[in-house]
């Protein structure tokens, strides 16, 4: 059987079909085919690319250009060229002659003729008028040069999923005249991808032994590897082009210089490697990864020539089988059983025996009578879960559990993997609470701080923050028709390292340590959150965290929106961000809050934020009315920062930094003080246009969101914000999906008024910040002090 046979090898269409058209948006593809405007792109993002000499347009530019203006080496290129032709490489000019690599002389005349050539679109990939330019020509490290004719050697890096998975050095020949296109006759070399080293010889399709009068070239080590691996995995996240080959030369002076991205890159690197490229794409199919150093890590462990590690540890997802022992960590503790994996089933099931005999039909599951479901924590291996389950009668004997594909999204199913044996009763499974061992002391100090540590990592709306906001603001207000394209910052840490901190964690069944369970799943969901902005299953994990308004929730607040629409007229601010700025310092004197202060900040989202390092921080530019002041203060200082510092009083510094869900309750106290004291529904007018939003963000784009909140009357510049509140995390905001953190406003608001409602007392929801879910827990833990700090009308 060839090498061809191998149903492996990736060919044209199947290229095309299975990569180029799913990965490959239209927007991005026409980017990547004008070199001028992807250079600029890219090299603003700090991507080194050759410098720029010149660009003609049109054929009266190219008569009036002055070519003495370039140096005597120098670059021609078409804009929208392909496949290396079009591109004369100017050495040198001698005799008013100018010198190509290849040393052949061209006049002036003829330069001006093929230059005119390009621009009538002779050499550009699609036949249409096209540009010229001229660009740096680059001088070859020493280290390829030495192996090629004349022209530059390059290096070809195809990636997807931010993954290297293949790459070949191409080496100009005598016949490709200098250039380093394989079909023009350049040698590829296969690289192995782990190592950085050359492996086969390909020319014309056919592997050799070695370059004729070079010799063999195996072994050879490539300068700069890790960074030209970069370079070319930042390319794809930069581009949001899903499957690319990124050409990268090695300047002598310079090191890795990006020549160009391709959209629709050769196959031939798969000959140069003896190795089919289609198999090496299927095994990193769905691999979540967070950035490009991790894509990296993941092709040397996966692609190099050196011991690979198993899937679970490239991926981040837990390998489990069809088969599995849960844990069910239930108010009585923790009971393991056998259960099946079955992704056709969409929720998980549980036994209507199991659920009877450990009594979990009752509030504490949030059991719902009609719908026979409860909400159930448990864990397979390392995972942590709590979901919603239906309680049915399970036939199979074997087993007490089915777990559905809605819960499996952490993990990798392997059907030849099996934990228990068939033929063991499920009964045998059952582990009582009172067989734990409760010896084991839990340091629950220990546990406080590790998980802590852990989260203060996760700065999600620091990592929703567009890097390009200001930018994109503008072009938004001069065409209110264009959705942002927004650019977020990298993350700089290893979301993988911190899962496997957080397995690590063990917890038990007291009321401290289940509230410590609920921060870890917590926090695991953060990161899942970071790993996936920019890509579909954002929205999917954002739901997962926070949740999202559900039918009953959102036509509530559309029916108050109807009735209310000339609600949000409001005065013209006149109080200065800095004037806000010495109220409220006066207000931390007041309370005796010496160590915090206010900040005037600029780049912000919202008016006013108060921060982790007890510091709050205004907008700069930003104005208030009067009664919007008294408002913030109600909002930041009295609510979300006294109870912050009465935190700081407690045993564990989570009370301060806040226990899981603690962001819907702070921010539903913050609305109801506002209400109870200053009767100002404004602020519920707000939080209910932002469920509004985050439904719509589900199906509609950035505009039609904004043009929804001019139709509420709320002004521009504020609908503009509550459009990005809820596009943010999304690359493209034309798309659907988005954050749905905002709707936790109103939805809190209401379970606060629901609290005092019932007789709750507002007061205790100061000791510190957790969910008023988990009120009863709180109110078991021992020590548990007073709030020092409460507002003056508590």
């Amino acid at each position: 059987m060839s090498f061809f046979d191998d149903k492996g090898v990736l060919g044209l269409n199947s290229r095309n079909l299975e990569y180029i058209k799913p990965y490959n948006k239209k927007k991005a593809i026409n980017m990547a085919d004008d070199k001028l405007k992807t250079k600029k792109f890219l090299s603003a993002r700090g991507i080194p690319v050759p410098r720029l000499y010149g660009v003609i347009r049109s054929k009266d530019e190219l008569y009036k250009y002055d070519f003495g203006s370039l140096p005597s080496s120098f670059i021609v290129k078409p804009n929208h060229g392909y496949g290396g032709e079009g591109i004369i490489p100017i050495v040198s000019k001698r005799d008013n002659v100018w010198v190509t690599s290849s040393g052949e002389k061209i006049s002036h005349e003829f330069l001006l003729s093929h230059i005119s050539d390009i621009l009538d679109g002779r050499f550009s990939i699609s036949n249409i008028i096209d540009s010229a330019f001229f660009e740096q020509l680059l001088v070859a490290h020493e280290s390829v040069g030495n192996y090629s004719y004349r022209g530059l050697p390059d290096i070809r890096i195809v990636v997807h999923n931010l993954i290297p998975v293949m790459a070949m050095l191409r080496l100009p020949s005598k016949e490709s005249k200098g250039k380093a296109n394989l079909h023009q006759g350049a040698f590829g070399v296969g690289i192995d991808i782990g190592k950085g080293e050359t492996t086969y010889i390909s020319y014309k399709n056919k592997i050799i032994d070695e370059i004729p009068g070079v010799g063999p070239i195996k072994g050879l080590k490539i300068p700069f590897w890790d960074d030209i691996l970069l370079i070319a995995s930042k390319c794809q996240l930069i581009t949001n082009l899903g499957y690319l080959a990124a050409d990268v030369a090695i300047d002598k002076t310079s090191g890795p210089v990006l020549l160009e991205i391709n959209a629709r890159a050769g196959l031939g690197v798969q000959i140069a490697n003896l190795a089919p490229l289609k198999k090496r794409l299927q095994r990193i199919q769905g691999l979540k990864v967070s950035n490009p150093e991790k894509g990296i890590r993941i092709a040397k462990d996966m692609f190099g020539n050196v011991l690979e590690k198993n899937i679970q540890s490239l991926s981040g997802k837990t390998v489990i089988g069809t088969e599995e022992i849960v844990e069910l960590i239930l108010k009585e503790g923790i009971i393991r059983i056998p259960a099946k994996i079955n992704t056709g089933y969409e929720r998980t099931i549980i036994d209507e025996k199991l659920a009877d005999e450990h009594g979990l039909r009752n509030d504490e599951y949030q059991y719902n009578d009609e719908k026979s479901t409860l909400k159930l924590k448990f864990s397979i291996g390392n995972e942590r879960l709590q979901t919603v389950v239906d309680i049915e009668k399970i036939t199979d004997k074997n087993v007490s559990v089915i777990i559905g594909r809605r819960d499996l999204t952490h993990f990798y199913v392997d059907p030849a993997k099996k934990t228990y044996k068939k033929n063991e009763d499920k009964n045998e499974k059952l582990i009582s609470a009172k067989n734990i061992n409760t010896d084991v002391k839990i340091n629950y100090s220990e546990i406080d701080q590790k998980l802590i540590k852990i989260d203060e990592k996760l700065k999600i709306l620091y990592y929703l923050r567009p890097l390009n906001l200001m930018e994109e603001k503008q072009k938004f207000f001069k065409n209110f028709k264009n959705n942002p394209q927004f650019v977020y910052p990298e993350l700089n840490f290893d979301l993988l390292a911190l899962k496997k901190e957080l397995d690590h964690i063990a917890t038990d069944n007291s009321p401290l340590g289940l509230l410590f369970e609920e921060k870890r799943t917590e926090i695991y969901k953060k990161i899942n959150l970071l790993n996936n902005r920019t890509f579909d299953e954002f929205t999917d994990y954002s739901i997962e965290l926070y949740g999202r308004p559900d039918e009953k929730l959102t036509n509530e607040c559309l029916d108050y929106l109807a009735k209310n629409k000339n609600f949000y007229s409001l005065p013209a601010g006149s109080v200065t961000a800095e004037e806000a700025k010495t109220k409220m310092d006066e207000i931390f004197k007041k309370y005796s809050l010496e160590k915090w202060e206010t900040s005037i900040k600029e780049n912000m989202v919202s008016d006013a934020v108060a921060g982790k390092n007890n510091r709050l921080f205004l907008r700069k530019g930003a104005l208030f009315t009067p009664a919007r002041l008294k408002n913030l203060i109600i909002h930041e200082i009295e609510t979300h920062i006294l109870t912050a510092e009465n935190g700081k009083n407690q045993n564990y510094e989570m009370f301060n930094r806040g226990f899981a869900n603690y962001l819907e309750t702070q921010e539903g106290m913050a609305i109801y003080n506002i209400i109870s004291q200053e009767k100002d529904e404004k602020y519920l007018f707000i939080a209910i246009s932002l469920v509004v939003a985050v439904d719509m963000a589900m199906k509609h784009s950035f505009v039609e969101i904004f043009e929804q909140m001019l139709n509420y009357k709320i002004p521009p510049e504020r609908a503009f914000r509550t459009a990005l509140k809820v596009k943010r995390g999304l690359e493209d905001t034309s798309s659907p999906g988005g954050f749905t953190k905002d709707f936790l406003y109103y939805k809190g608001y209401k379970k606060i008024k629901d609290f005092v409602g019932r007789g709750g007392s507002i007061k205790d929801l100061y000791i510190g910040k957790f969910s008023v879910d988990d009120i009863e827990l709180i109110k078991q833990l021992p020590d548990l002090k007073k709030p020092k700090y409460l507002p003056k009308w508590l």
